[in-house]
């Protein structure tokens, strides 16, 4: 056996490496899983699966979005894309309702403080 077919032996193929992958990402290492999608990526970007879990194992909102993002631009019609940037985009409508009612109460607050202030003073 020469070489090159003995490294094509030894060298995991794409699915092979998605499984791994999935695997690491199961077992809760998102760093790990993400090299390995990555690896997956860089072999072929047009990848949907990869992409998908790429965005499941995200650092961060913003990064899972841009991710989910890419998955429609290969794929408009992926359903759990588009389901799960709804979701997120409901958790941001959500989160900044809670912000504004939460500024609203803290608001409201201060202003019965100042009021109060001001009858204190008043009475003295």
């Amino acid at each position: 056996m020469d070489s090159e077919t003995n490294r094509d032996v030894n060298t995991p193929n794409l699915e092979q490496l998605m499984q791994l992958g999935i695997q690491t990402a199961r077992q809760g290492n998102k760093e790990n899983a993400r090299v390995i999608f990555q690896q997956v990526l860089d072999a072929d970007s047009h990848n949907e699966r990869a992409w998908l879990w790429m965005a499941a194992v995200a650092e961060t909102p913003v990064d899972r979005v841009r991710y989910l993002n890419t998955v429609l631009r290969i794929n408009p019609h992926n359903s759990t894309a588009q389901r799960e940037l709804n979701r997120l985009r409901k958790g941001e409508e959500s989160s900044t309702s809670q912000v504004l009612i939460y500024g609203g109460i803290g608001l409201a607050i201060i202003i019965l403080l100042i009021a109060v202030a001001f009858l204190v003073l008043a009475v003295l």
